[in-house]
């Protein structure tokens, strides 16, 4: 049996005529050989909800200063720098208040169930509170014993 001079080269590991380098694969399948990257950047958007809840904090320190000032008065020195940052902010956010103060009671909402003290929060904070996992004990109940194995 005789075997073919090009099967006795690839045999012996020389391979007969080798292709040129070209693209890897990666390269070769993208589209004008370029390799793959990350899209184009999004443009940036406005935070509206960021806005809106600073707007909201905002309205509830109106609130706060005009509480402030009927303990202190008007006529005192405190009152008149009451007063001094009432002005100020109403310049600036008044025209806007109206719309926020609508929104005060879900901030205080919201606020409140991210408090562990008040039985909101994660698991986690309500854990490092010291609240026991899954509410408050039965009352009357004895305290939990260890078990031991």
């Amino acid at each position: 049996m005789s075997v073919p001079p090009d099967l006795m080269k690839v045999m012996a590991g020389g391979g007969g005529a080798k292709p040129a380098p070209g693209p890897s694969p990666m390269t070769a399948a993208a589209p004008g050989n370029s390799p793959p990257g990350g899209g184009p950047m999004a443009t940036p958007q406005p935070k509206e909800g960021v806005t809106q809840a600073a707007m909201v904090n905002v309205s509830m320190v109106f609130q706060l200063l005009e509480q402030s000032l009927q303990a202190f008065g008007s006529q005192s020195e405190e009152g008149k720098s009451i007063l001094k940052a009432l002005k100020t902010l109403t310049d600036k956010f008044g025209a806007q208040r109206q719309k926020s103060d609508s929104l005060i009671p879900a901030e205080l909402m919201q606020m409140m169930q991210a408090m562990p003290q008040a039985g909101g929060g994660s698991p986690a904070q309500k854990a490092m509170a010291g609240a026991p996992p899954g509410g408050a004990p039965a009352p009357g109940g004895a305290p939990a014993m260890p078990q031991t194995l």
